[in-house]
């Protein structure tokens, strides 16, 4: 782990099954009673996902097998094992030593299909057959379940995957936000040559070079709506992101990969968006993907600042003239500005989907294989751009201060208990996966005062501040801690010194959420000040 990550991760306190997960009936040969916990259906294009245990903290899985010994009799090498014909051959899931009289253990299942899968244009009725066994079983004994499920293509993206009637909330209908991160595929030969292309051919000389100023990639994303523009491509409509509760025929959707956008030359919002970040995350920028209620629109984060353009300004059907890259820019920017403050006042239907993030979590694209027809779709759109003019992008010195830069952005806070970052301040995500629970962190210039937004899904602030420490003493750390109603403070202990921090909880959908403000205790005093005005800023 790096070493300036280490202490920042100490410095503060630090599903739904998809597709709408249900229970079978139970089952029980005398000995053993058992309980099924199903998913509904699969997508291929997040395969992967499903396959790791540990990807979005396990929230997708085939089945769990719930099972219980009613015997008196301790039970010997209990067996789970399943298939799914034409798919996965019988796979042995795990085996139990030894069950005791009354002893539930919980098996969950994490099919591992071949990436074969995802060339899957067809959805489907699939079966799952379980087998249940142990040592000593007569044939009479042993337990086998089944049940069907829907295996999508490899288009199809479902944004919840709650109930159809259980979705009461807007946050509901953005269940599944988290695997969008599997339809960005910036590892794609399609997209890297399309990137390639667009950097060589279109955005010459300075352009062409991505740096870390967040004035260059203002500049690339730019770049990318005039190379649409360019090329004709068009919005194909206005059906897209689901909008409210009773919008129930957009939350199962075909999306266009990115390769199918840039070939086909059209998309809707959120394959605009998917299409986007992709180039981005190619160019090795870390790419955003804002949910609202009925849109969905891209951009990047950067040293702490989040950018915004409205990819759909390139017009279609009824939609009017094309905006001018400007235009989609200053859009952009507006719309994100409106996103900020609905995010900080709690409007959980307002998402931020972090790419890099995600998939750093697990949510990884798929694997696609290079094709001549569409690099020949490619060489066309590259024909049809500006014969080799360097492309009119953003110009900076044009724009506002305020419409490129993003000063105190609270984007970091997620549903509620959020906190105005201070300008100067780089923020980021994710930084320690080995501390999952870590959500963002907030760093000041002097890389001493540090603020940490931990999610921790346990029931009180006591749980999250003990399941905190407990990953801290796995590092040789060690924390004291005080609660007073949702106020926290306390120090963590390490080889380097000690650091003071205080803090706020509160309870979330989730679990708690953890919200702290600390530094050193050797520059905590004369850091109080700016300590002491971001911890009065949480709410």
């Amino acid at each position: 782990m790096n070493s300036k990550i280490i202490p920042l991760a100490i410095t503060v306190i630090g599903a739904l099954c998809f597709g709408g997960s249900f229970f079978l009936s139970n089952s029980s040969s005398g000995d053993l009673d058992v309980e099924i916990d199903k998913t509904a259906f699969i997508m291929p294009a997040v395969h992967r996902v499903y396959a790791n245990e540990d990807a979005l903290n396990g929230k997708y899985y085939l089945f769990k097998a719930k099972i219980t010994n009613n015997s008196d009799a301790t039970l010997e090498d209990v067996t789970v094992k399943y298939r799914i014909p034409d798919y996965i051959d019988w796979t042995e899931l795990t085996v139990s030593g030894e069950m005791f009289p009354g002893q539930t253990i919980v098996i969950p299942c994490y099919p591992k299909f071949k990436d074969e899968i995802t060339q899957k244009t067809t959805e489907s009725i699939e079966k799952t057959e379980i087998e249940i066994t142990w040592d000593g079983a007569d044939e009479d004994d042993i337990i086998e379940e089944e049940f069907s499920f829907k295996l999508t293509n490899r288009n199809e993206y479902v944004y919840t995957g709650i109930k159809k009637e259980e979705i009461s909330t807007g946050a509901d209908l953005f269940d599944n936000d988290d695997l969008l991160a599997c339809f960005v595929t910036p590892n794609d030969p399609i997209v890297k040559y399309y990137t390639q292309n667009l950097q060589e051919k279109l955005m010459k000389g300075e352009q062409a070079t991505v740096s870390k100023d967040p004035k260059d990639g203002v500049k690339f994303l730019g770049g990318i709506y005039e190379a649409t523009v360019k090329s004709h491509m068009v919005y194909s409509g206005t059906k897209g992101i689901p909008q409210s509760t009773e919008d129930i025929s957009s939350i199962v959707q075909q999306v266009r990969l990115p390769r199918e956008v840039i070939t086909g030359n059209t998309g809707l919002c959120i394959e605009l968006s998917c299409f986007y970040a992709s180039v981005l995350s190619a160019a090795g920028i870390d790419p955003i993907i804002y949910l609202i209620p009925g849109h969905a629109y891209p951009g990047f984060k950067m040293n702490g600042q989040y950018f915004a353009i409205e990819a759909t300004g390139i017009g279609g059907e009824s939609i009017g003239g094309v905006s001018s890259v400007e235009k989609a820019f200053e859009q952009g920017q507006k719309q994100l500005q409106e996103f900020i403050q609905r995010k900080n006042a709690g409007d959980s239907r307002y998402v931020a989907v972090d790419i890099h993030a995600l998939n750093q979590d697990g949510a990884t694209a798929m694997d696609l294989k290079d094709n001549d027809f569409m690099r020949k779709k490619v060489d066309d759109i590259v024909a049809s751009w500006s014969g080799g003019k360097p492309v009119r992008t953003i110009d900076n010195n044009r724009q506002k201060n305020n419409d490129i830069t993003i000063p105190n952005t609270p984007l970091v806070a997620n549903n509620t208990l959020s906190f105005p970052v201070p300008s100067g301040w780089s923020t980021m995500m994710r930084p320690v996966p080995q501390i999952p629970i870590l959500t963002a962190q907030v760093v000041a210039p002097d890389q001493l005062t540090t603020v940490s937004i931990y999610d921790i899904p346990v029931a009180n602030s006591q749980q999250a501040l003990s399941t905190l420490n407990q990953y801290f003493l796995g590092f040789g750390l060690e924390m004291q801690y005080q609660i007073n109603g949702n106020s926290i403070s306390g120090q963590t202990f390490s080889m380097d010194g000690v650091f003071n921090w205080v803090g706020k909880t509160i309870r979330v959908n989730n679990g708690i959420r953890i919200v702290a403000v600390g530094a050193p205790d050797y520059a905590y005093n004369q850091n109080s000040n700016i300590i002491n005005q971001v911890y009065n800023s949480i709410r």
